[in-house]
């Protein structure tokens, strides 16, 4: 259970991500807020499950332009 390491998390963003079949987040990210208080909870994403299996092209655009409203950028090797 992700409270069981709420400390470990304090002070750390997370941003929740998800596939899903017609519930989208289903208030994971309020129930998150509420597991890491110490913790800062990002927007999430949920992406229908459907549509990644049939439009992944569209899909990839919108997770690539959810990342990078979320400020991640993608480190060079």
């Amino acid at each position: 259970e992700i409270e069981n390491n709420a400390d470990a998390l304090a002070g750390k963003t997370l941003i929740p991500f998800s596939t899903h079949a017609g519930s989208g987040l289903s208030d994971f990210d309020g129930k998150l807020s509420s597991a890491c208080p110490d913790s800062t909870v990002g927007e999430g994403l949920a992406i229908r499950g459907s549509d990644a299996q049939n439009e992944p092209e569209r899909v990839q655009s919108e997770v690539n332009d959810w990342l990078s409203g979320v400020g991640y950028t993608e480190q060079k090797k």
